[in-house]
Order: C-alpha cells, then structure tokens, then sequence
C-alpha cells in the first residue's frame, strides 16, 4: 500500500526567491522570551493515548507489552502540523476492536482437505489441512514464498488444486462461493480509466451486497472526491480506494492478500481501522501478511506457512497461554534464517 497523502504545512517562514536567513540565537533587546514548551504535552487538539497496561492476567498468560493488550487504538493523534497550536487529527481516533469482542462459532467458512498445489517441479502447497472458522480475524502468515498467495488463488477458484480440495462454506470454488468472498489482491484491480463512484458502480453490479452508503462514508473520510478519475490518484489512495471497495460489501468471507505491505505507519493506521471496524459480526478475514506485529493485536488466531506446508494452527491466546511469547516473536523463531 502507498503512503497517506495529507500535505503537510511548512513551519519555516519563506519569502520570495528563498528561506529567510538564520537568526541570531540571542533574543534582540526587550524581546521576551517564552518559555520553553514541555515537549510530552500534546498540541492543542491532539489527544494523547494513555499507557497501555501490561500486567499479567488472572490465569497465568503473560500478555505481550503493549500489541498484545486488550485495548489497542488504531489512531494515535496525528497532527498535519504538530508545531501548530491549532493543529487538529487527520483522523478521529478510534479503537480497535480486539479478539476478545468477535463473535466466532465452530462453522467452517474455509475448509482445507489434503491441498495439494504444483507447478510443473515446483511444489507450492503439500498436504494443507485446517479449518477457519466463522467470526474470527485469521493471520495467514508466513515469509515470501510461502505459499500464501497460492492458497488464496485456489480459494477465490483462480487455480485448481493438483490434489485434495479446498472450501468455501462447505462448496468448492463457484461463482456461488464468489458471491459471499470479497477478495482484495495485491495490486489495485479497478478500472483506471474509471472515477471512484463509476468503480464502485461497477463492484456494486457484480455483487448485490456492496453497501454504497458504507462505501461513500469511507471515501469521505479518505478525502477523495467521488468524481475523482482513479488514473488521477496517487498510488496509495488508490489502493485505498479499493480496499473500501472491498470492505463495502456484506460478505461471509474476506481474503485481504497483503493490505499493509510497504506503507508508512499512518496509512496503516487507516487500513487497519477500515478492515475491523468495518467488519460484519458474523463474518471472517482471512489476513494474509508477513508484517505480524503490525496486525498482531487484532488477530484471533494465526497460521503460519512455511515451503507449503502449515507449521503453526492455534489460538493467538493459546500462543500467548502455552508458547509464553508474542505472535511476532514466535513468527521470528520460526522463520529464524
């Protein structure tokens, strides 16, 4: 995903044909000098978020420090100009919902049976077998390579698996089981000849659950106009763009491959919060990525690919409970070069 756009107000005072000379350091004579700001104290109009507490819970598990506790905001008060007394957040901030408020049941929306995936020599999947179930955040995870993006193809049905099989609320890949997925790629997929509302438009005629008004709320806050053409935006908002349109429907399943990858901590910020708190309470992410301390927080359960095969299917409080670390470090020991 690309950066987050939002121009930024120069301090620095200028006239024309440059920058004004430094001044000298002493203050001119019966100038008074202010005193100094107590750079901990947030300009006026941002909010500061308390520390978060990492005490250890009644059963023993340690929580990981801070990505790991159950309150996590996706907003920290960002300023366009922090220098500024009048500096107002680009966003508003909000919290994230965490694992513990999802509502998740022991129905399978994905279903792997003995998954098998070659290309010619090359062995992409061996023997998947897992279940994901309904109502969770689920972290597909694993390094370059790992078969990740395979699995995604063979789900969506833009592959067919070599042996075993894969499904998707119990029926294989279809324009059935397309009908209830909402798949974001990763590279934008809109037409770029298209403006926004004419794209969204275009998803809304394929798929009867795209909500506009869900959709339009989004974008408003995304600060791009509807009549936008797609060709004009920035590589980061369009990639926005699409994942609104993604976020836009009332899906069963959402497979997001790779929503935060290459982008500065503020665009993620929005992605992240436009992901979870846009998610219907009965429905499913499938999250794939390899940046976990980025998602960490809002996973509820993780799986882990390593050459193809699934090396770690558990319960991120299971990880915490029995492996007594973090998902991102766990990641680390696993994948350890």
């Amino acid at each position: 995903m690309g950066d987050l756009e939002t121009p930024a107000e120069n301090a620095a005072s200028t006239q024309e044909g440059g920058a004004l000379p430094a001044q000298d350091a002493a203050p001119a004579q019966n100038v008074q000098v202010s005193p100094v700001q107590d750079t901990s104290a947030p300009a006026d109009g941002a909010q500061v978020l308390p520390v978060q507490d990492a005490s250890t819970p009644a059963n023993g598990a340690q929580v990981p420090p801070a990505r790991g506790n159950a309150e996590q905001s996706a907003w920290t008060g960002r300023t366009q100009n922090n220098d500024a007394a009048d500096a107002q957040p680009i966003y508003e901030i909000r919290q994230l919902p965490t694992a513990a408020s999802y509502h998740e049941s022991d129905v399978s929306v994905l279903e792997c049976r003995g998954l098998n995936k070659a290309y010619g020599g090359t062995v992409a999947l061996y023997n998947v077998n897992l279940t994901v179930r309904t109502g969770g955040v689920v972290g597909l995870l694993g390094p370059n390579g790992s078969g990740k993006s395979t699995l995604i193809k063979l789900a969506m049905g833009m592959l067919q698996p070599s042996m075993g099989e894969i499904l998707i609320c119990g029926k294989r890949p279809s324009p059935a089981t397309k009908a209830v997925t909402a798949y974001l790629p990763d590279t934008p997929h809109l037409p770029r000849w298209m403006t926004v509302e004419k794209a969204f438009d275009y998803v809304a005629d394929f798929f009867p659950d795209f909500r506009k008004d869900r959709a339009d709320e989004l974008l408003s806050r995304l600060r791009v106009a509807p009549k936008t053409n797609l060709k004009a935006l920035s590589k980061g908002n369009l990639e926005k763009v699409c994942l609104i349109a993604t976020m836009a429907r009332d899906a069963k399943l959402y497979i997001l491959d790779e929503p935060i990858a290459g982008v500065d901590p503020a665009a993620r910020d929005f992605i992240l919060e436009t992901i979870i708190c846009n998610k219907p309470e009965d429905s499913t992410i499938l999250l794939c990525t390899h940046l976990i301390a980025d998602i960490e927080p809002v996973l509820s359960h993780a799986i882990f690919l390593n050459r193809g095969q699934v090396v770690l299917d558990k319960e991120v409080k299971d990880v915490y409970a029995q492996d007594r670390k973090t998902l991102d470090e766990l990641f680390r020991e696993v994948f350890r070069w």
